[in-house]
């Protein structure tokens, strides 16, 4: 099982990471000869207690990407009640320990698009 330590900021176990498209949609592109899209640069909170990753949807637009599901969540916003939001299907580099180092790629996996915007989750600013 992979395991990496990082510091605690005021906001959390922060993290950079990059999203990817997944196996199938790469598969998919490389077949019709066309180009697999960079991996969007992304500040990800490390959220144990999660039941399904978050993604802001500009980050997966970036990516070309199409729903491939949907996925109720709660939140505290939520008040108690289900929100119905799409899925998509990504792979995730986790980039941890000393800056820019790759720690971890996950395997394709389904995330749902959330408006991450205000938290400042939907992508590192590289100015």
């Amino acid at each position: 099982m992979p395991h990496f330590t990082i510091p605690l900021s005021p906001q959390g176990p922060i993290v950079d990471a990059g999203i990817m498209v997944g196996d199938a949609r790469q598969a998919a592109l490389e077949a019709a000869q066309q180009e697999v899209p960079n991996p969007q640069m992304i500040r990800a909170l490390i959220d144990t207690g999660a039941g399904i990753s978050a993604v802001d949807p500009a980050v997966l637009k970036a990516l070309g990407l199409s729903q491939t599901g949907e996925a109720e969540i709660h939140t505290p916003s939520t008040k108690g009640v289900a929100v119905t939001t799409p899925t998509y299907d990504v792979k995730i580099a986790i980039l941890a320990g000393r800056s820019g180092d790759l720690h971890f790629i996950s395997e394709t996996i389904q995330v749902t698009a959330t408006d991450l915007s205000a938290h400042g989750f939907s992508s590192i600013d590289r100015n």
